[in-house]
């Protein structure tokens, strides 16, 4: 089986029916060789990651040339002959060309398809209309990024990378003592937590790394650009210490001595919106649809990626100044990507372009943006331009009253990739 993908800008759109069919060969063709290459050999990583051996061609042709592109595909169906054209992408006079070589070649076995990469339908155009309803093809967060050009960024629970979670049953009940806390009082919750995050940029930590201790001075010399200061909130350091998420807490003597319960319960407490995005995190992983089936086949949290495919500290790459962004949750149902955003705090604009710019590059038309915002109320809010610029920018709000309560968030996580 051959198929023929008119190459497309979109990415999940050139690569759908080979991840349903997996053929033979697929050939694409467009009118940029040099864009055309450069996918290709993330392509065909995806396919060697899942075992399948494709062959990968692609034929360029002027997007100004029907005479050319005519005789191009023509020269394909005398080649090989089980084609399968796929017309989900690529530019309109490809389609126009395919139309007269289908209408010239009545004899030959010329297929041709179409996909809704939403409603999980594949269309059969070249006859009868025929819709054909199939297992919708899916991607990974890695491999949707992949496709893309870009590269998740790996790392240990220490490190500020992408980090894969060891869920537990332990860590979901410690995770949900965190959001309780955090929901008494944001605000002490994000001004606590930065006190200890900052003690991780000036202290000295234990070999285990669950004990650190730091000089007060020292941190609020860390803190004192932002305008603030060292601080303890009595509620939250208790209620941390009674819940046995900190094993222990001295800052007496102008010293600050913090010791976590473990790595994973740490890498929630030296960052402040870390309680919201596991929330969000947990949720997600665990929606059903009316069959069982995850909603989500594939969350991640924290997704360091790499804009170019190129990791720093690989060979060749080191002292190479590299565009990263973090994405707080990212999403997949099949193909279709959501980005989120989790803001546990006052929301810049400037948050909602960086999701914009990250969402279109890596999932392009078919991107789904979110910011979830316990600051921003979803009935009574006077932050009008804010919100004009979301639904200029199509971001969805999950906002304040939506994630206090277990039923709306699920409720609206649910519907996210539609």
């Amino acid at each position: 089986m051959t198929y023929i993908e008119f190459f497309d800008k979109t990415a999940s759109e050139n690569i759908a029916a080979c991840l349903t069919h997996a053929p033979e060969r697929v050939i694409f063709i467009g009118d940029s060789t040099k864009s055309m290459k450069r996918h290709m050999e993330n392509y065909a990583r995806v396919f060697k990651g899942r075992g399948l051996d494709v062959e990968i061609l692609y034929r360029s042709v002027s997007k100004s040339n029907l005479e050319n592109a005519v005789k191009l595909l023509q020269q394909i169906v005398d080649t090989y002959e089980d084609c399968i054209f796929d017309i989900t992408g690529g530019e309109e006079i490809l389609n126009v060309a395919l139309g007269m070589v289908f209408a010239e070649n009545p004899n030959k076995n010329i297929r041709i398809t179409r996909y809704n990469l939403h409603n999980n339908t594949a269309y059969d155009c070249d006859s009868n209309g025929k819709t054909e309803y199939k297992d919708q093809p899916r991607l990974s967060v890695d491999e949707d990024v992949l496709i893309y050009g870009g590269e998740v960024a790996y790392g240990d629970v220490s490190d500020e990378k992408t980090y894969k979670w060891q869920i537990t049953s332990e860590l979901e009940a410690d995770i949900a003592r965190m959001w309780e806390i955090c929901k008494h009082g944001t605000k002490a919750w994000n001004n606590q937590l930065t006190v200890f995050a900052a003690a991780e940029e000036v202290g000295r930590i234990s070999d285990d790394g669950l004990v650190t201790v730091a000089s007060i001075d020292d941190i609020n010399r860390q803190l004192g650009e932002s305008g603030r200061g060292y601080m303890r909130d009595d509620y939250v350091v208790g209620k941390l210490r009674r819940y046995g998420l900190l094993m222990g807490f001295d800052d007496e003597d102008g010293v600050l001595s913090v010791a976590y319960k473990d790595p994973q319960v740490k890498r929630c407490l030296v960052k402040a919106g870390q309680a919201l995005e596991m929330r969000v995190y947990l949720a997600a992983m665990k929606l059903r649809d009316e069959d069982g089936a995850p909603v989500y086949h594939d969350v991640v949290n924290g997704v360091f990626i790499d804009w170019d495919g190129k990791l720093l500290g690989e060979e060749g790459r080191i002292g190479v100044c590299d565009t990263e962004n973090e994405v707080d949750v990212m999403m997949m149902h099949g193909m279709v990507p959501v980005f989120v955003s989790c803001k546990n705090g006052f929301v810049e604009s400037d948050e909602l372009y960086k999701l914009n710019i990250v969402a279109d590059r890596f999932g392009g038309k078919y991107a789904r943006k979110v910011l979830v915002a316990s600051a921003i109320s979803v009935e009574n809010d006077h932050r009008e331009s804010l919100k004009q610029r979301m639904a200029d920018m199509n971001i969805r709000l999950i906002g304040k009253e939506d994630i206090m309560d277990d039923e709306r968030l699920k409720n609206k996580l649910k519907t996210l990739w539609k």
